[in-house]
C-alpha cells in the first residue's frame, strides 16, 4: 500500500502524482518511466524499474515528489531533470533521487553504431559535411529521429563513459544549509562486479564528498551500472543500437537505458531536524559529450510538461494549465473546447 501525502505542483515525474506520465526525455527502453515509490535502496542493482511502485506488498509511505529541470541560458530543452522522492519504506526514510541527462548532450551508445545519435566518425559523416548541432540550445532538430554527426567529434567509446564523466549535486535541508555537496561516480572498473564495471558511488572513481558524510548514501547506481549488471548486458565495446527514430528499443536488447542516468539514496539523517529541501546542479558534465563544450552551466526551473501518451492530446485550459485529454472523443466535425477545460465538444467552425 502507497500513502501519498503531498505531491507540490510540478511534481507530475515522480511519486505518485501520475505514474503513467511518460519520461521527459527518450531513450530510457522498454523500462522508462518515471521515478516511482516503493525503490529502495536494495533495487539499486537490478535491472532499472519500471517507475510507479517497485514494491507493491511493501509498507510504502511517500511524503513528498518532486521535480526540477536544468537548463543552458535561453534554451527550452532542458540539459537535465533531477527527480526526486521522500518516503518511508518498512520503516526506513530516505530521499530517493535521479538525475538524468538529455540524450542529444550525452548518451549510453558507443561502438558502432555511436554515428547514429550523433557522435561523428561514422559513414554519414566521410559523406557529407553536416551542420553543427547545438544540443543544449533548445529542441534539437534530428535526422531521421536522431542528431547529425557533429563534426570533430570522433565517435563514442565505452571507455569514453568510463574516465571522468560525474554528475555533481547540492543537496540543501530546509534551513537553506548546503548539507551535502558530492560528485557522484557513473561507471567505474570493479572485478566484483558481474561485467567488471559499476557505478562508483561517492568513494570511488570520479566519486568524492565534499561536504557531508558518504556513511549517509544508502546506495547509488547509474543507468550503464543498471545496463550491464542489472539487465546483464556486458557490452564492453558496442552498445545496443536504437532501433528507430528517437533513440528506440533496440528488439535485441529491449531493456537497454539509452540515457545517462544517475541514482542515489540518501538516508534522512543527513539533513538533521531541518529535513530535505532540494537539489543543485551548476553544470552538466560528459567527456566527452556532444555539445561544442563538454561541461555546460545551468540553471534550475519548472520542467515543461511531459509529453501526452499514446492516443492523448495536449490541450491549454481557460486558466493556462496544459493537461491531457483523449483524442477521438468528440464525433466527427468535432473538437474539444479549450474553454471548458476540454469537458465539452464544439462544432468546427
Amino acid at each position: 500500500m502507497t500513502i501519498v501525502d503531498d505531491v507540490p505542483d510540478g511534481g507530475h515525474f515522480v511519486g505518485g502524482a501520475d505514474p503513467n506520465a511518460p519520461p521527459i526525455f527518450v531513450g530510457g527502453g522498454s523500462n522508462s518511466a518515471p521515478l516511482g515509490a516503493g525503490c529502495g535502496p536494495e533495487t539499486a542493482g537490478e535491472c532499472h524499474p519500471v517507475g510507479g511502485n517497485c514494491n507493491p506488498g511493501s509498507d510504502t509511505h511517500v511524503i513528498q515528489a518532486d521535480s526540477t529541470c536544468f537548463y543552458t541560458p535561453d534554451a527550452q530543452q532542458p540539459s537535465a531533470v533531477a527527480e526526486y522522492v521522500i518516503e518511508v519504506v518498512n520503516g526506513q526514510e530516505y530521499v530517493h533521487l535521479r538525475v538524468t541527462f538529455d540524450p542529444y548532450f550525452v548518451d549510453n551508445v558507443y561502438g558502432e553504431c555511436a554515428a547514429q545519435t550523433g557522435w561523428g566518425g561514422g559513414e554519414e559523416e566521410e559523406a557529407s559535411e553536416p551542420e553543427p548541432m547545438d544540443p543544449m540550445g533548445g529542441k534539437p532538430k534530428p535526422m531521421d529521429g536522431m542528431p547529425k554527426p557533429k563534426p570533430g567529434k570522433g565517435g563514442h567509446t565505452f571507455d569514453d563513459l568510463v574516465g571522468s564523466d560525474h554528475v555533481e549535486l547540492m543537496l540543501s535541508d530546509c534551513d537553506g544549509g548546503l548539507a551535502m555537496h558530492v560528485k557522484l561516480d557513473y561507471i567505474s572498473e570493479a572485478s566484483s562486479s558481474a561485467c567488471g564495471y559499476d557505478n562508483g558511488g561517492v568513494t570511488v572513481g570520479e566519486g568524492k564528498v565534499i561536504v557531508g558524510s558518504a556513511d549517509h548514501v544508502l546506495a547509488s547506481s547509474s543507468s550503464l551500472d543498471r545496463n550491464m549488471n542489472g539487465c546483464g548486458y556486458c557490452e564492453l565495446e558496442n552498445s545496443p543500437c536504437p532501433g528507430g527514430e528517437n533513440y528506440a528499443t533496440d528488439p535485441n536488447a529491449p531493456l537497454w537505458d539509452f540515457r545517462v542516468v544517475y541514482e542515489m539514496w540518501i538516508d534522512m539523517a543527513a539533513f538533521g531536524d531541518a529535513g530535505f529541501c532540494g537539489v543543485d546542479i551548476d553544470a552538466v558534465h560528459a567527456s566527452p559529450s556532444k555539445a561544442d563544450d563538454n561541461t555546460v552551466l545551468v540553471e534550475p526551473d519548472d520542467c515543461p510538461p511531459p509529453p501526452c501518451p499514446p492516443s492523448y492530446e495536449l490541450y491549454l485550459t481557460s486558466e493556462g494549465e496544459q493537461v491531457c485529454v483523449p483524442s477521438g472523443d468528440c464525433p466527427d466535425g468535432y473538437v474539444i473546447d479549450l474553454t471548458s477545460e476540454g469537458e465539452s465538444c464544439v462544432a468546427v467552425k
